[in-house]
């Protein structure tokens, strides 16, 4: 391994001991509210640490639901506050995929000499099973759960985990056996983790790299090198696939050091390993596909491929492609109205997502958007929206007022009335506006294509609200 991915380490000389754990005091950063520090407070118990303490800058209230998963387990909790001193005294320190790797409580215990690592890299260490990843910046939650059908459908029993929210991935690790498949959705976030341990998935699937995350990046590369780890610590006998399309993805396929790297192009609907590019595979299950959305037909074409490749038969996979209906917050339909359609899309959290959506319709649009940046360029999302939309409902956001006014100046240079209300700090009050504004015939789509962060806890409770009040409208 090059010396230019060596700053992603923050472990020297990681042991792959499966008692690693025990009898060392033990820090997990970060409790969060979608599963992974509860499944890693759980675990650095059951491993036997000496000493297991969770802090987390939110307060007791907001993470109720997470402690009473862990009630009568011995551990200590500091909440609202980070404390140095925990950071230097403990062993090996876990942090949430959310918490950023230029942390100044993680540089104490850099400082201090001690371990610091994510869930993720607890469970690569710990797995017997065979490991299917899936990342890119869209794309990757439909992927995972479609592979996972397709395998499920095959009879093979595949577990599911990884980066889908509600899910506590180390507590599969019982279930797991050395033939068993576990799917597995790994963000950016997560594979940072992959990079401390040199691991690699068994089939890694890399769907695109897209704008997202530049607030927490030095740039595209910087995050794109975040992704790498899916493939580049593979083998001779492991899978990689990437999008032919995408440029970045493309130039990831080259540095692959898989047995069998291959490319797939949505837009010429064929694949190709990479050293035989000239003996093209069509794409044969499109005319199965019952979701919404262009851009889904790559990831359908990046789930049956990787299926083919680990044996499903062809008339399997088309059975399961064509009984799949999607994966809730993205492009779900909730219900129909009064002739108006409600579609979920709260997974949207970057502009490219909110663009993606707004082209999966062809019926008049009653667009719900807004909501906080992530250091992206959101005028193609705001030209879009102009074009596109009868009306934009926008969200309160530290990016929402510019969001409103780049609408409102796209709109006027084509010629159209003021299409903007809000922004509102009220969701019922906003949907209310979206159901007047909403013809028979149309669609109300929720795709913010901004991070939820300050009206809601994450973009999975934007959609449960948004869910929630349309089905009692």
């Amino acid at each position: 391994m090059s010396d230019e991915h060596t700053d992603w380490h923050d472990v020297a000389t990681t042991p792959d001991d499966p008692n690693a754990l025990r009898g060392r005091r033990v820090l997990v950063m970060g409790l969060g509210l979608l599963g992974g520090g509860v499944g890693a407070a759980r675990y650095a118990v059951e491993q036997g640490a000496a000493e297991v303490v969770v802090t987390d800058l939110r307060g007791e209230d907001v993470l109720a639901p997470s402690i009473a998963q862990l009630a009568g387990l011995p551990i200590r909790y500091v909440l609202g506050r980070h404390d140095v001193d925990d950071f230097t005294r403990a062993d090996v320190i876990v942090r949430n995929p959310n918490v950023r790797r230029d942390s100044p409580y993680l540089a104490a215990a850099h400082a201090a000499g001690r371990r610091v690592e994510m869930e993720i890299a607890w469970f690569f260490r710990a797995c017997r099973g065979k490991i299917a990843g899936v990342t890119g910046t869209r794309g990757k939650s439909t992927t995972t759960i479609l592979l996972h059908h397709i395998l499920s459908a095959a009879g093979m029993r595949p577990l599911l985990g990884g980066n889908l929210g509600n899910i506590e991935t180390l507590a599969l690790l019982p279930e797991i056996t050395p033939d068993r498949w576990v799917v597995l959705e790994l963000g950016n976030w997560m594979l940072e983790g992959l990079h401390t341990i040199r691991r690699s998935p068994r089939l890694a699937i890399f769907t695109n790299l897209l704008p997202d995350h530049l607030n927490a990046y030095d740039s595209m590369a910087d995050y794109g090198e975040a992704k790498t780890s899916i493939f580049r610590y593979q083998g001779a006998e492991d899978i990689a696939l990437f999008n032919a399309d995408n440029e970045y993805t493309r130039s990831y396929a080259d540095e692959a050091p898989g047995g069998a790297v291959w490319l797939y192009s949505p837009e010429q609907r064929v694949a190709f390993r990479r050293d035989m590019p000239n003996e093209t595979q069509p794409f044969a299950y499109a005319d199965a596909i019952r979701l919404r959305g262009a851009h889904n037909l790559g990831n359908v074409q990046a789930a049956t491929l990787a299926a083919e490749l680990i044996g499903v038969a062809p008339e399997t996979i088309r059975d399961a492609v064509a009984s799949f209906g999607g994966v809730p917050h993205r492009l779900e339909v909730v219900r129909e109205l009064d002739g108006v359609t409600y579609v979920n899309d709260s997974a949207s959290t970057a502009p490219v997502a909110g663009i993606a959506a707004l082209r999966s319709f062809a019926e008049p649009l009653v667009l719900i958007a807004g909501g906080n940046s992530k250091n992206l360029d959101f005028g193609d999302f705001a030209r879009e929206a102009a074009a596109r939309a009868e009306r934009v409902i926008v969200l309160k956001g530290n990016a929402s007022d510019d969001f409103a006014a780049a609408v409102r100046a796209e709109a006027r240079a084509l010629g159209r009335a003021d299409l903007v209300s809000g922004p509102y700090d009220d969701f019922a009050r906003a949907l209310a506006e979206a159901r007047v504004a909403a013809q028979p015939g149309a669609v109300v789509l929720l795709s913010p294509g901004f991070t939820s962060f300050g009206m809601f806890l994450h973009e999975f409770d934007r959609g449960d609200q948004f869910r929630r009040l349309v089905l009692a409208l």
